[in-house]
Formats: structure tokens, C-alpha cells, sequence
């Protein structure tokens, strides 16, 4: 019984340490790819980060109800491919996206991007490792 125990906490621990380097620069790399291609309409950057089934939320309460309103990839790049992109509120600032990473386990990832360029927004951005790549499968925004 102690040596299936020692076995599962030394397997358990390799396989995070393994992941957490590598992913997460890809992951981060991802992140960044999707939230500055939106915001320098480069729809290509932008949809080589996302995965094919990608859905993009924001539960909208600004009427006064709640309403969930839900685009997908083609929509997402034909916004950016329009130039749809958010004002630039720091003119003067090189653009500058904050990732936080706050989970990888078993295939899966969640993180939080903000940006000094779109600051009354941030996302929270799920990612899979799809074939290999890390993919933004989901992202839920919303105004700060």
C-alpha cells in the first residue's frame, strides 16, 4: 500500500511539472495571439489561437436583464477582418496584454487576459490541447 501511494504522489507531481513550463508559455502565447489580433484586426494571428468550435460569450447586463449574447469563430473573424476592434484608450502606450494563468490540469487550461489598450474589458479564455496545440475552445468576457 505505500509504494501504490509513493507511486501516485511521484507520477502525480512528474506529470504537473512536466506540463507547467511548456504549456504555459503556449498557452500564454495563445492568449496573446487571440486578444492582439482582435485588437490589431489581424484575423489570421487571431484564428490560429482559437479552435474551430470556438464560442465566444458575454452575459450582457446593461439593459437592466440579463441576456447572454454568443458568437463563434466565423462571426469572431469576420469582426476582425471588418476592423470591429475596440478604441484605443492609451494612444501614446505600446499595446500590453496581461495573462494570468490560473489552472492546467489533464488537457485543459484556464486563464484571464486584460489589456492596457481595452481596459473596461477582460476575458476569461479556456484552452485544450487539441492534436498536440493548445486551442482557446471558450471565452467568456465581460466589462470591468
Amino acid at each position: 500500500m505505500k509504494l501504490l501511494i509513493l507511486f501516485v504522489v511521484l507520477t502525480s507531481s512528474i506529470s504537473v511539472s512536466a506540463q507547467s513550463k511548456q504549456d504555459s508559455a503556449t498557452i500564454k502565447t495563445a492568449t496573446q495571439d487571440y486578444v492582439e489580433g482582435f485588437f490589431t484586426s489581424d484575423s489570421s494571428r487571431l484564428a490560429k489561437a482559437m479552435s474551430a468550435d470556438l464560442i465566444k460569450r458575454i452575459i450582457d447586463n446593461r439593459s437592466g436583464s440579463s441576456k447572454l449574447m454568443t458568437i463563434g469563430l466565423k462571426e469572431l473573424i469576420g469582426y476582425t477582418k471588418m476592423g470591429q476592434k475596440m478604441p484605443d484608450n492609451n494612444p501614446s502606450e505600446p499595446f500590453k496584454a496581461k495573462v494570468d494563468i490560473y489552472d492546467i490540469t489533464g488537457g485543459i487550461a484556464l486563464a484571464k487576459v486584460s489589456t492596457n489598450k481595452m481596459p473596461d474589458f477582460f476575458d476569461y479564455i479556456q484552452t485544450g490541447k487539441i492534436n498536440g496545440e493548445w486551442k482557446i475552445i471558450n471565452v467568456l468576457w465581460a466589462f470591468n
